[in-house]
């Protein structure tokens, strides 16, 4: 009886040599699948990869061509506060210019600073996106001042406006979840702007009530249209 030795047989060693290559290939092509799988589900479900480098790419040139402006207004300032200094019968005219002038600036700015951060956030289907919430105690107990604010994440063509929503949800007699008419006094509280809009509202807790978790809800004037929830623990956003 001939009893070959797997070892020293030439073909055993060539499995044996292409056995790894063989699982890498197949884990290779695994992670092709799975990559083509996820961008067919972001396909489907509406996102475009290149309608989003797009979108990047036209936020940068806004952004090159705020800067642009911004240089060009301030060096305008200059030569006006120059020519003011020299001509003292202008004076009241310069001085009306230079602070037109100095309002378009901070308005080029504000927008620079928008599209800064649609760039380094992204856009929800909103178009709106949270970009601060505190809660600071009052003189009272259970008394708080709440800060919201909003922003846009979408090209600033119009006005945008909606309403926001606050819940807080935690243990007390009462049960566990406060909307917005228990919190603020109010159903909602409504928004109109154009590139970000403030709230500065009081909140007062019933008695025995603990809070979890604050929710802000951000809903649009178009019916159609998803709103934005965002969730937050009360320990998080609460301020001493």
């Amino acid at each position: 009886m001939n009893s070959q030795n797997p070892l020293s047989d030439p073909e055993a060693h060539g499995g044996l040599r292409h056995r790894p290559a063989f699982k890498v290939g197949l884990a290779l092509g695994a992670l092709a699948l799975l990559y083509v799988a996820f961008e067919i589900g972001r396909s489907s479900a509406g996102y475009s990869v290149f309608a989003a480098m797009h979108e990047q790419d036209v936020l940068h040139n806004e952004i090159a061509l705020l800067k642009r402006d911004n240089r060009a207004l301030q060096v305008r300032v200059v030569e006006l506060q120059t020519l003011n200094a020299g001509h003292a019968h202008a004076e009241r005219m310069v001085t009306r210019t230079i602070a037109q002038l100095q309002a378009q600036i901070a308005r080029q700015s504000e927008k620079l600073a928008f599209y800064r951060g649609v760039v380094a956030q992204g856009a929800p289907p909103i178009g709106l996106r949270v970009g601060e919430v505190l809660l600071s105690p009052g003189k009272r107990p259970l008394h708080y001042r709440v800060d919201i604010s909003l922003l846009r994440t979408d090209r600033p063509d119009g006005e945008v406006s909606g309403t926001v929503s606050l819940t807080a949800d935690g243990r007390g007699p009462g049960g566990t979840t406060l909307g917005n008419q228990a919190l603020l006094g109010k159903p909602t509280l409504q928004y109109r702007f154009r590139y970000y809009q403030e709230f500065k509202e009081d909140l007062v807790l019933p008695p025995g009530f603990s809070p979890a978790h604050l929710t802000v809800t951000v809903r649009s004037g178009h019916p159609n249209v998803a709103p934005l929830i965002q969730t937050y623990p009360w320990s998080a956003v609460s301020v001493p």
